[in-house]
C-alpha cells in the first residue's frame, strides 16, 4: 500500500486512521488483538503511534482487507514483537492461498461419511 505520510516522530490516532483508511475504533480494536501495537500516550491520554507502528498498521490493513487474512492469520504473519514472518513458514490455512487441495480432501471425506450413513 504505497502510502506516503509526513515524516514525524509520532502520529495521532486520527492521522493514522486516515492514512490506513480505517476508523479509530478499528485501531483501538487492533491494539487489543495485536501485541505489537501499543502506542504511547500523551499526558492528555492521546494515543501516539511511532512510524514503525504506522507501518505495521498499514501491513495489518493490507493483510486483513486486501489479502483476506483472519486476525489469527495476521498473528501468524507478524510476530508479537512486530517482525514480519516469512510467508513460506506459514501453513496456507492460516492466511489465504490455494485451498483447492484441502477443500478437495474435505469434500472426499464428507462423501465417504455420507455413503456410510
Amino acid at each position: 500500500m504505497g502510502t506516503t505520510f509526513p515524516d514525524k516522530l509520532y502520529y495521532k490516532i486520527g492521522e493514522v486512521a486516515q492514512m490506513a483508511g480505517v476508523k479509530t475504533s478499528v485501531l483501538r480494536f487492533w491494539e487489543s488483538e495485536f501485541d505489537f501495537l501499543s502506542p504511547e500516550k500523551s499526558t492528555s491520554g492521546q494515543r501516539l503511534y511511532s512510524k514503525h507502528e504506522v507501518d505495521l498498521i498499514l501491513q495489518v490493513r493490507t493483510l486483513l482487507y486486501d489479502e483476506k487474512f483472519t486476525i489469527e492469520g495476521v498473528k501468524k504473519r507478524i510476530s508479537p514483537k512486530g517482525k514480519l514472518i516469512n510467508p513460506n513458514d506459514i501453513s496456507p490455512v492460516s492466511g489465504v492461498g490455494d485451498h483447492s487441495v484441502l477443500l478437495k480432501e474435505i469434500r472426499e471425506a464428507l462423501q465417504i461419511l455420507r455413503r456410510k450413513l
